[in-house]
């Protein structure tokens, strides 16, 4: 998948969980967790062949038996659908005003006069109010009441648990004191919390019941599959809360186990840290490794992760002649440290090498071994039987300072490593204080590890070769098997003594494992045998192991119990184990521990098995095998039957879709499954065709009407790759396709023709990049091999090492050719996309990659536009449609009745025959949800990305009209109301996870280093729908915190604010993150935190709003705009508001960024204005009207230009004569600004006598105001475009406007009269029914007309002659007019 797509979410068209003919790759190993146990946290990872793998999950869902029955599902009433806001305050801060929308959109224009009286005159009732104007935006959050409040599901706490569900709790407000922060403050605002009520909770007169079946979450897809991704190996960590997962080509990736997303991941084979000292390396530098084996050992705080491969046998050195030198050195070895850290909501993963270094041993026997002296030992086991140890150290990670202190330190510390319980961690550095500013992080090359002196401290001596080995730690003893194919060998080393145990002859062996200190298991072919370790004479009679004296051991056989022959085995204890079939169905197997009982007891379980639904249709139904997206409403599908078939987008995603419903079908059909899809463009004539692969190796190619036009059976391995060489005249290859094979084998065919050109030969190693010369090709290999070509002569020239291909690349003349793996060919910028996957997996080639935000910015580029043409109305119709589809896919029916009445009968939405996946760092997560609870209890992750989806695709459809009012009730169910439906196990949103997609939409520029990863794969700006929907849901989910909640999370973060991080660090995402958090529960519940929080908040907020350089400075104006009453009383308030006005003045092109910090601050100021209007008028008053430069003196008018209307109705209203307080703190600065904008604009104009202002506006309309009320008194709307300039009468009777785009002057009657005094606030008779204006007077200046705002400022001005004669001069013209 492209990283750089924004919102990607993976849409599978496959119920893999459901259909009978679905199949998964055979699994190659499994590890679980509390299955046996009844425990609701127990699952399992199940690694497959193809290297992907099966997250499996118990999980105990609150089901209502009769929610679907008449009157039991929950019903929205319209009350419960309507947020009621309540606020008490205390001690609040003057005039704060707490919203919880975003900033009010500014409008544009306007003009006013000096002299203004101060003569107060009381308000008439029937005024119109600011707070009731249309621009308002609606609430839409209806929350739930302090009584029903959940806990915080999605965060984790510090051990790494999940915390229980917190029980329903009054709210209580507590402001706590500061325990930890370095400032403090005096005093703490306090406002109580905004209170929001909810959806009643369904009532049901029967008790739920809980579900606690095993079910399939997951199938996670890594970014490589295929036969050589294999995963190799898995170890579960973090109590079990995240898996390791190890492929055989390397790929090491640290997985979810609540919802299988991928923290992070790294390539092994890539591991450029040098080797450890005193070690070499005998192999030769183009080896392949196979990784083979993965262990865990706890060390202190962290993990440490051990990975060992073996040389590929195809590799150069595994086919040397000399046997010693193969036979030395022929491990690999790789030690990692695994770190998190558990800030609330935020779970951090960050995997360092520590260093590799070279063995002679076997994968599978290299570990390492706690002893007694709380050091690490490791070990190896080599071919001969040599058991060797070696002393393991690592050397700690503390930072370099670059000026030298006064004591030296050691160059080298030998610091052991513990790995249980209190031992110390040496991986734990000094925690930095502010002060560390210096510190420079050692680099990640650094071969940390240093290993002792190999000792052989024993061997096995088998009567055959033993090809097999498995070693487990029980207590301080390293216990060992070892088979052959007739020969069963134990061992173990302890004290620093190697011993072997029993030789027994035992064939057919397929895995063993020690389960105790003296039981033994193994497998043999379909039998699971079950051995005591007994004490026998030389005659192997059993005797008493009291005896000091040494001993014979042998094996005593106890219980053999039958498995399936395919089974992979996973021992949990010496009385149970599990066993995965071909079908993946895990089957619990358990023994009475009581021997006496006669006879003994087996309890055999089946846990989980893929369920399988009954054919609708025949056994011979045509099932899809492979899709290739070519735009929404051309999908094409690869069936098994052989033919192609066309879809679109709608139909694909609908309930009951069958391949009978598809438009087009191919005519002929192959003899095989199509598996795969791609697009090719013969350059010559722009014509597209379709090339497919079958199961058996061939080759087809179709017209775009699913002609088919040739084929050929070339491979002995599927189609993979292609790769087209474009039109070049002369070349001896143009206008060719390049098919490469799973096994590298590329055929050669022209596009022209259709015909078959010949073979090159594959390679042993995945084929990685083609380049083309002028007469040849250069093929690169995994095996860091080049193979060049001639293809005029086609002959194989010579084979070279990566390096010698890298310097004939240098040279001029070689272009890269673009290897599109998967079913792809189309274009990177679709709303639709095949996964870039390689796998014979139908969830893989039926799964499609939906970028929403395209989706739904397109659609609403088509349906805003005017519609003058069917074409033109038929696009629309379609946009909504896919809006439709796609929201259809997103929905959970089932949990409430009368939301999905809203959605089918009124949204239009319909049944959906996909899921939904989730996808980061690379990996993708296709879910399969049993019920439709199920999709908010995975995690807090996974619901806020299903929730921001689904909210976007909504505001997207309020767009029509008719939809407006139903998606808002829609939105609010899915922000507010699923917690009630969906029980104990809704996971919430997470506020960390809709954090950083806040830092994504506002365009925050990739930091070349984070602590954390905040980019999720995206790096586009969002839409408007995506951006407010993070806001929506980031707001709602504050609001349903309760106070303790919200206490917690503020002093886990607190400590990561900017001000308290060294320089070096206040810039870091992390810190960043903080400020976000802490901030916005600031602005909310700042009631809550203690003053010293609040001024760490405050400054932290400063700090980025100054810094011209920060690349958070929209979160600090954002902080600013919402939250100003409340940082007002912690830091300079008037220095705050100049620099919002500096940076919304700011013109200079070095200075325009994506975060367009401009248009941010001008709406952060007009939001302050409506709510600090006493502060905002002193400043604006200090400022605007005295500018510090000839330069902001030129451009403010500009700057204020397109806001002057909010700006004056903000001035007005500061002066309302109800708030006898704050009219007489502004009066005088009111008077200058006004003095100052009419003077300045001539789009505003005052009339002395009345007290009336008049301001004109962008969109033609003019707005009377009063100003002895500071009222709105009415709207004169006769212009259709802007308002170049407006003046009143001498006598105030007359008001003329002014259109220099319209060429059009107006005359509006504007004195009061007799009718005016029953009908106040209603514009006056014009003299004629209507409200057309009293005289339109049209005019014509030619070219003079035509000016910028910069000159209509200075150019166009109306001077009155007498009270009904006026001049108007633009430019150098002068006309008179008679009112």
């Amino acid at each position: 998948m492209n990283p750089q797509n924004d919102f990607q979410i993976p849409i599978t068209f496959l119920n893999f969980a459901n259909n009978c003919d679905a199949s998964f790759p055979s699994s190659t190993l499994s590890a679980s967790w509390s299955l046996s146990s009844d425990t609701n946290d127990a699952g399992s990872v199940i690694g497959l062949e193809d290297g992907s793998a099966l997250l499996i999950r118990r999980s105990e869902i609150q089901v209502n038996q009769n929610k679907h029955t008449k009157n039991s599902s929950p019903r929205l009433s319209p009350a419960g659908m309507t947020g009621t806001a309540m606020t008490s305050r205390s001690n609040s801060p003057s005039g704060s005003h707490i919203s919880y929308i975003s900033p009010f959109a500014v409008t544009q224009r306007a003009r006013v006069v000096s002299g203004i009286t101060s003569e107060q005159v009381e308000a008439p009732k029937n005024y119109v109010d600011f707070d009731s104007e249309p621009e308002k935006l609606k609430d839409m959050l209806k929350g739930r009441g302090s009584k029903e409040r959940t806990s915080l599901d999605g965060h984790r706490e510090k051990d790494g648990k999940l915390p229980a569900p917190v029980e329903p709790k009054p709210s209580r407000k507590k402001a706590k004191e500061p325990p930890r922060s370095l400032l403090s403050a005096t005093t703490s605002p306090t406002l109580s919390p905004l209170s929001v009520s909810t959806p009643p909770s369904p009532d049901s007169p029967s008790q739920p019941s809980a579900s606690r079946e095993l079910a399939l979450v997951c199938h996670i897809l890594p970014s490589q599959l295929g036969q050589s991704h294999r995963v190799s190996g898995i170890e579960l960590l973090h109590d079990n809360n995240l898996s390791a997962v190890l492929q055989q080509s390397g790929e090491l990736a640290i997985l979810s186990n609540q919802d299988g997303k991928c923290f992070m991941n790294i390539q092994l084979a890539h591991t450029t840290i040098p080797f450890s000292n005193g070690v070499k390396h005998s192999q030769s530098v183009h080896d392949v490794w196979l990784w083979k084996h993965l262990c865990s050992y706890v060390a202190g705080e962290n993990i440490l992760l051990l990975a060992c491969a073996e040389v590929a046998p195809e590799s150069v050195s595994s086919s040397l002649s000399d046997s010693d030198e193969n036979s030395k050195d022929r491990c690999r070895v790789v030690l990692l440290e695994l770190r998190t850290s558990h800030l609330i909501g935020a779970l951090e993963v960050k995997l360092d090498p520590l260093g590799q270094w070279f063995c002679d041993g076997i994968p599978q026997t290299v570990g390492l071994h706690y002893v007694e002296n709380q050091s690490f030992m490791f070990y190896s086991l080599n071919l001969d039987g040599n058991f060797t140890v070696q002393d393991l150290h690592v050397l700690p990670n503390i930072p370099i300072v670059a000026t030298p202190t006064k004591e030296p330190q050691e160059s080298q510390l030998n610091l052991s490593l513990g790995s249980l319980g209190p031992l110390p961690n040496p991986f734990k550095s000094k925690l930095k204080s502010p002060d560390d500013d210096n510190a420079i992080e050692p680099t990640s090359k650094s071969n940390r590890v240093r290993l002792g002196e190999p000792s052989v401290v024993g061997s096995i001596v088998s009567q055959s070769s033993l090809s097999a080995y498995s070693l487990s730690p029980i207590g301080n003893t390293l216990k060992g098997v070892g088979w052959s194919e007739s020969e069963l060998i134990a061992f173990n080393y302890v004290d620093r003594k190697f011993r072997t145990i029993f030789s027994y002859a035992l064939s057919d062996i397929s895995s063993a494992k020690w389960l105790d200190s003296n039981m033994i298991a193994v497998v043999v072919e379909d039998k699971y045998e079950i051995y005591r370790i007994v004490a026998v004479d030389p005659n192997g009679e059993e005797i008493p192991s009291t005896s000091t004296d040494p001993v014979l051991m042998q094996p005593m056989l106890l219980r053999t119990i039958s498995i399936p022959s395919d089974a992979t085995v996973e021992f949990l204890t010496a009385f149970e184990f599990l066993t995965v079939d071909r079908h993946h169905r895990i089957t619990h197997y358990r023994w009475c521990e009581d021997r006496s009982q006669r006879p003994p007891k087996d309890v055999i379980k089946t846990l989980w098995r893929r369920r399988r639904t009954p054919h609708k249709v025949s056994a011979d139904s045509v099932q899809l095998t492979a899709l290739l997206a070519l735009n929404m409403d051309t999908i094409i599908l690869g069936c098994s039957d052989g033919h192609l078939r066309q879809s679109s987008f709608v139909n694909l995603c609908g309930e009951n879709f069958c391949m009978n419903d598809c438009s087009v079908r191919s005519d002929l059909a192959l003899d095989s499954q199509i598996i795969s899809l791609h697009l090719a463009i013969n350059e010559r004539t722009n014509v597209q065709s379709l090339v497919g692969g079958g199961d058996d190796g061939s080759i087809a190619i179709w017209s775009s009407d699913l002609k088919l036009c040739a084929r050929w059976i070339i491979f002995a391995t599927p189609l993979r790759q292609i790769a087209q060489i474009p039109e070049v005249k002369g070349a001896p290859l143009r206008n060719v396709l390049l098919c490469a094979s799973e096994d590298g084998t590329i055929a050669v065919v022209a596009i022209d023709g259709f015909q078959f050109l010949y073979l090159i030969p594959g390679s042993p190693f995945p084929l990685q990049q083609i380049f083309l010369g002028e007469d040849e090709l250069l093929l690169t290999y995994a095996d860091q091999r080049a193979r060049l070509w001639n293809v005029r002569t086609r002959e194989f020239r010579r084979s070279m090492s990566i390096d010698k291909a890298g310097e004939l690349f240098t040279q001029s003349g070689w272009t890269e050719l673009n290897l599109r793996s998967g079913s792809g060919g189309t274009t990177s910028n679709q709303v639709l996309q095949n996964i870039t996957k390689c796998s014979s997996s139908l969830n893989v080639a039926c799964t499609l990659s939906l970028d929403l935000n395209k989706l739904i910015s397109d659609s609403l580029l088509v349906i805003k536009s005017v519609s003058t043409i069917k074409k033109q109305t038929r696009q629309i119709l379609e946009a909504r449609e896919h809006l439709r589809s796609a929201l259809s896919l997103l929905l959970t029916p089932g949990l409430n009745r009368d939301i999905d009445e809203i959605c089918f009968e009124q949204l239009g939405t319909k049944g959906a025959n996909a899921s939904m996946g989730f996808s980061r760092n690379g990996f993708v997560s296709l879910y399969h949800y049993p019920q439709a609870e199920h999709c908010w209890s995975l995690s807090g992750d996974a619901s806020a990305t299903r929730a921001l989806a689904i909210t976007a695709l909504l505001r997207a459809l309020s767009v029509f009209e008719e939809l407006s009012e139903s998606a808002n009730t829609v939105t609010a169910f899915y922000t507010t109301g699923l917690s009630g439906v969906v029980g104990s196990a809704y996971k919430p949103p997470n506020l960390a996870f809709l954090a950083r997609r806040w830092f994504e939409s506002s365009s925050m520029p990739k930091a070349a280093h984070t602590e954390i990863d905040l980019t999720l794969d995206v790096h586009l700006p969002f839409s408007d729908e995506l951006r407010h929907s993070v806001r929506l849901l980031f707001d709602a989910a504050v609001i349903r915190l309760t106070d303790e909640e919200t206490n917690t999370i503020v002093d886990e973060w607190q400590h990561q604010l900017p001000c308290l991080q060294p320089t070096a660090e206040k810039e870091s995402a992390l810190a960043a993150l903080s400020l976000f958090l802490c901030g916005y529960l600031a602005v909310h519940r700042y009631s809550l935190l203690s003053a010293s929080t609040l001024v760490d908040i405050a400054k932290s907020v400063t700090i980025y709003l100054h810094d011209e350089h920060s690349i958070h400075r929209v979160l600090a104006i954002d902080l600013c705009s919402r939250g100003f009453h409340v940082w007002q009383h912690y830091i300079d308030a008037l220095e705050i508001l100049r620099s919002l006005f500096t940076l919304a003045t700011n013109f200079k092109k070095e200075n325009i960024n994506a975060q367009n910090v401009g248009a941010q601050a001008r709406t952060a100021i007009l939001h302050i204005a409506s709510n600090s209007t006493p502060l905002f008028m002193t400043t604006l008053g200090l400022d605007i009207l005295n500018p510090t430069s000839t330069e902001h003196r030129k451009s403010r008018p500009l700057v204020l230009y397109p806001n002057l209307p909010k700006l004056i109705e903000a001035v007005v209203k500061s002066l309302d004569p109800n708030s006898t307080s704050n009219r007489d703190a502004v009066l005088d600065t009111a008077t200058e600004i006004l003095g100052h904008v009419v003077k300045t604009f001539p789009t505003v104009d005052f009339h002395m006598p009345s007290q009336r202002l008049a301001v004109g506006t962008s969109e033609g309309a003019m707005v009377m105001y009063d100003l002895k009320t500071a009222i709105r008194l009415y709207v004169l709307e006769g212009h259709k475009k802007s308002i170049s300039a407006c003046s009143f009468s001498p006598d105030g009777r007359r008001l003329v406007t002014l259109s220099l785009e319209e060429s059009v002057v107006l005359v509006w009657k504007v004195g009061t009269s007799f009718v005016s005094f029953f009908n106040p606030g209603a514009p006056p008779r014009q003299g004629h029914s209507g409200s057309e204006p009293f005289k339109t007077l049209s005019f014509n200046v030619g070219d003079a007309g035509t000016m910028s705002v910069a000159e209509s400022l200075e150019f166009v001005r109306f001077e009155w002659t007498a009270d009904r004669s006026v001049k108007l001069k633009i430019k150098d013209n002068i006309l008179t007019f008679s009112t």
